[in-house]
Formats: C-alpha cells, structure tokens, sequence
C-alpha cells in the first residue's frame, strides 16, 4: 500500500492541497485495481473498516513527512465513518496522530465516497462529530450513486467534489445539473471542487462559472511519494 498525491487548486490556480489516493501493489509488484478493495461484497465489513484506517495512516504520515504544505484530502467509506462514530477511540487516537504528525484538524478534509450507507442518520451524525472536533468534510463524486443531494443536505459538507460527468454534460449543452450544485453549495454556504479538470477549457470553464477549487490531470495526475520532491508546479 502506497501514497500518491493530486494536487487541488484554487480558481487563481495557486495550491490549495493535495488529495492522498491509494495504491496497491501485489508481492510481484503490479499495481491492482484499488476500488473493489473498498466496494461492498468484495470483503468483510471489518476487513474493509481496517483498511480504510491503515490507508488513513499512511497517508497522513507521508504527508506530514514528505509533503505537509496546504489542506490533506483524505478518502473515508461511510462505513468507516460510522464505525468512528461508534468508537470513541477512534476518534481520540486519530486526532492524537494528527497532532503527533504536526498537522492541524482543520487542515483535513475526509472525502465521504459515494457508496451507499445502511444508516444515513448515524452516518450524518457521526460526521457532525467529526466536523466538532475541526475536521472538514467533503462530499465526493457528486452525481454518482448516493453522493447527492440529499446526502448533500443532510451532511452540510464543507466542499462538495463535483463528478467529472456534471462538467461533461455541461459542455454537451446539458448545463442544469452543474449549475444546480453550484447553486446548492451557495445555499448550504459550502464550497465547490470540480473534478476532472483536463484542458485549459475545462479550466476556463469552471472558473467563469465560480467553481472555487479544481483538480484534474490539467492540474496534475497523481504522485507516489518515491517520486517527490516536485509535486505541483503553479497553472497560472
């Protein structure tokens, strides 16, 4: 299990952090596909729970180590969101980490994948949680499976992370979806990160239409940290 980092970037085009991504390897050294590791049915839920955590401390730590400038965008299923909730401990041992490491809870954001969840109440409750003790929390992948707007609503992120597919469907003369979050970010006061930014278009694009973050292979693909130092070279 390894870090990589994408970089995310305000409208101006200047850094704002970078989003932790998770690459597996197996003993002859292939990368595997990392989604069904974390896709109900493949695995036991504790066994997916125990991943989720070992991802979360990875990645802190290399960021902490290696990286360390600007906010830290961490991947959570809402199953380990819940099971957080439910274990105190979790909660106390993460923010210990994040304090040992020399990082700040504001400075992470915990994207909630678009999985489904068999308690939409706990899961919102569990979020609030973290959000008291200075997380951030995004919601990721808008417009696929649950990451709507209805658990858009009932979480109040702190960023909601638009699907590339919105901005697509935007360009194909299919604006209403795009411009509806846009619109529903505006009345739940939370920010808006376009995904899948690919072209100086797609850039332009979302600027004009005050997006506040970006991120895509425009911006810049993903970076395993035995690849660093360079991370990010400022667009603008």
């Amino acid at each position: 299990m390894k870090s990589a980092f994408q970089p995310i970037v305000s409208a101006s085009g200047a850094l704002f952090g970078y989003e932790a991504l998770l690459r597996i390897y197996c003993q002859d050294g292939l990368l595997l596909q990392t989604e069904p590791f974390f896709s109900t049915g493949f695995m036991p839920s504790s066994d997916r729970i125990n991943l989720d955590r070992l991802a979360r401390v990875i990645h802190l730590r290399n960021f902490a180590r290696f990286v360390s400038d600007g906010a830290l965008f961490l991947n959570m299923t809402p199953i380990a969101a819940l099971d957080a909730g439910s274990q105190q401990y979790g909660y106390n041992s993460l923010i210990s980490r994040v304090k040992e490491l020399g990082l700040s809870n504001d400075r992470i954001y915990f994207e909630i994948l678009e999985h489904t969840c068999a308690n939409d109440r706990l899961l919102v409750s569990s979020l609030q949680d973290m959000q008291d003790y200075g997380f951030r929390i995004a919601i990721d992948d808008y417009g696929v499976d649950a990451s709507s707007e209805s658990r858009v609503r009932k979480v109040n992120p702190d960023i909601i992370k638009v699907d590339r597919s919105l901005l697509t469907d935007y360009m194909d003369g299919k604006p209403e979806e795009l411009q509806a979050v846009i619109s529903l970010a505006h009345e739940l006061n939370a920010k808006v990160l376009t995904e899948g930014i690919e072209s100086q278009n797609d850039f332009n694009t979302v600027r004009e239409l005050g997006v506040d973050y970006m991120q895509g292979y425009y911006i810049g693909r993903p970076v395993l940290v035995s690849e660093l130092p360079c991370l990010f070279e400022p667009i603008i």
